[in-house]
């Protein structure tokens, strides 16, 4: 018995795992930063919230949804370019992001979507 102290399962003698490195933390860039602070990061994080508030535009699961960013052809992420979509429409099997080519064929593109939204949140 003495003789398997300090060894594995198998019987081979027990190794110390190294410790994982931790990945150093990135740096916020100063333009960062200043779009943090800024009017128009808390008016597209109020906007957001809006859009939260809306059902599902493809299913109409009732809120609270979570709010897709729309990037078109080389856009950058837009927090006023944001739909309500439900998790299964937005991050599920069938959803958004797992099967982009048949969601759009069946809820048409991402900018009528956004005429739809605009829409709603005028009324």
């Amino acid at each position: 018995m003495g003789d398997l102290a300090g060894r594995g399962a198998l019987g081979q003698k027990a190794q110390k795992q190294p410790a994982k490195a931790r990945k150093p933390v990135p740096k916020v860039s100063a333009k960062r930063k200043a779009y943090i602070r800024s009017q128009a990061r808390v008016d597209g994080v109020a906007h957001m919230l809006a859009v939260k508030a809306l059902s599902c535009m493809c299913c109409h699961a009732p809120p609270p949804s979570e709010a897709h960013h729309v990037t078109g052809d080389k856009m950058p992420r837009n927090d006023f370019r944001v739909i309500p979509l439900c998790y299964n429409c937005h991050r599920g099997r069938d959803g958004y992001h797992n099967a982009k080519r048949s969601w759009v064929a069946r809820y048409g593109s991402d900018d009528e979507l956004l005429a739809r939204v605009d829409d709603l949140l005028k009324r």
